[in-house]
């Protein structure tokens, strides 16, 4: 099957007004967190954490070699018995603990050093399985006016799951979802409507009006558009599709992924078409590719800088940061001057799929920009 890469990637393009998806630039990835398939069971789901999946690593730009990385390896103190360099060798533990590594800023000043750009996708595996309930009462033209807030009322959603995470996912598990039968739409939106008023009774913010309003009003819809003819208890059936954003809005660059057999083999059945050129892409045994190993190192800690924003609170993220000594901060800064220096180069290189709440945490804790004052509450 061919795809031809031009009309989706503009309008993404366009959308968020991304730069520099034109240039020739070489990613090197590799992923955390890949539970492969995502599905409800009768005790929750298939995996007892929802970290969040992270698809990312390092960019060079046309015409830039990737370093040696030997002396690197030497600056790490690794044995030369060792075939390749993991996060394990520079890092362990949580978040926190991480940042503790001497050997953490050591890897992170020589990314710096040589001028070498980071790129991750970042996926909240909860919020992405629910979104699917706004979308498919959105795409009814009768909520036509609701659509310009579907970002907010995903947020206020999400937020409510996240306070009794285990009764919704029963919920959910009860009518077979994302399948809805098309005679059973009333009767989950009931319970989900049920399940909104016991957790947010008050009705003391906007986003909870229109979440609520807009669930109770959809009763009368004879199908959810996305949530019907699918297999039921499959939340996420594949991961693919944070594979394939990449190699369609930078259709000129080089993609070099580790290997994952069942994206690979999946991928492998698809060609990426630009006009009559084919985007390029590859997958490759990281102990041959050292690129991949940087981005081993790489998306090992974004994933639990992600894990950490998420599990926390605005308020607890400040008090703890301040508590940390020298070393944990000067890690974090220069993930910071990474990470901004990174979008300076493209704004299309960071990409997250997550709450709205989360961005806002990430904005005020990372790059002290002013926090949303509902979330020090």
């Amino acid at each position: 099957m061919e795809f031809d890469v031009n009309d989706m990637r503009q309008i993404m393009v366009d959308a968020f007004q991304l730069r520099r998806t034109d240039d020739k630039f070489t990613f090197y990835y590799d992923e955390t967190n890949n539970i492969r398939k995502f599905y409800l069971t009768d005790d929750g789901t298939n995996v007892s954490e929802h970290n969040n999946f992270v698809l990312g690593g390092i960019v060079l730009s046309e015409g830039q070699p990737l370093p040696d990385i030997y002396t690197l390896r030497s600056k790490l103190g690794m044995q030369s018995s060792a075939p390749e360099i993991k996060f394990a060798h520079v890092a362990k533990g949580n978040f926190e603990q991480v940042l503790t590594s001497k050997r953490l800023e050591i890897f992170l000043f020589w990314i710096l050093e040589h001028g070498i750009s980071i790129h991750y996708s970042s996926v909240n595996i909860i919020y992405w399985a629910i979104i699917d309930i706004i979308d498919s009462i959105l795409a009814d033209d009768m909520f036509e006016h609701y659509r310009p807030h579907h970002q907010l009322m995903k947020n206020e959603l999400y937020r409510l799951v996240n306070l009794d995470k285990p009764t919704f996912l029963a919920l959910m598990k009860q009518h077979r979802y994302p399948d809805i039968r098309r005679g059973e739409t009333a009767n989950f939106i009931a319970d989900v409507d049920t399940y909104l008023d016991a957790h947010s009774p008050k009705d003391d913010n906007l986003p909870s009006l229109m979440l609520k309003a807009l669930i109770e009003k959809s009763a009368s819809l004879p199908e959810l558009a996305f949530l019907v003819d699918e297999e039921a208890d499959m939340l996420i059936e594949s991961f693919q599709g944070f594979y394939t954003r990449p190699i369609m809005l930078f259709k000129n660059a080089l993609h070099i992924f580790d290997r994952e057999i069942q994206i690979e083999r999946s991928l492998n059945g698809a060609k990426f078409r630009d006009g009559s050129q084919h985007v390029n892409f590859s997958f490759s045994d990281s102990k041959s590719e050292p690129g991949i190993q940087i981005a081993d190192v790489v998306t090992g800690f974004l994933g639990k800088y992600q894990s950490f924003v998420e599990e926390h609170s605005l308020q607890e993220l400040m008090k703890r940061k301040n508590s940390w000594n020298e070393i944990q901060t000067a890690n974090f800064n220069l993930l910071r001057r990474l990470i901004d220096l990174s979008d300076e180069v493209s704004n299309a290189f960071i990409h997250r799929t997550t709450a709205m709440d989360t961005e806002w945490k990430d904005e005020a804790f990372m790059h002290d920009r002013p926090p949303m004052p509902h979330l020090l509450r």
